[in-house]
């Protein structure tokens, strides 16, 4: 295993016994690329749920 320090990809030096900074984390690609995944996959459930109740409710509307 290698002793060196991660690099965030700013190119900054993490220290090894301090908490990165938000504006760290922010800068680092794989932070946004999970927010994407999971802002598309609430976006895809809350769009299958509204779908399926205006199914239902076209569907009283038109029985009734």
């Amino acid at each position: 295993m290698s002793s060196e320090r991660p690099v965030a990809s700013g190119g900054e030096d993490l220290p090894t016994g301090d908490r990165p900074s938000l504006r760290v984390i922010a800068q680092d690609r794989r932070v946004w690329a999970i927010l994407g995944v999971v802002a598309a996959g609430l976006v895809c459930c809350c769009a299958s749920a509204v779908g399926t109740l205006f199914a239902l409710a076209a569907g009283l509307f038109t029985a009734g």
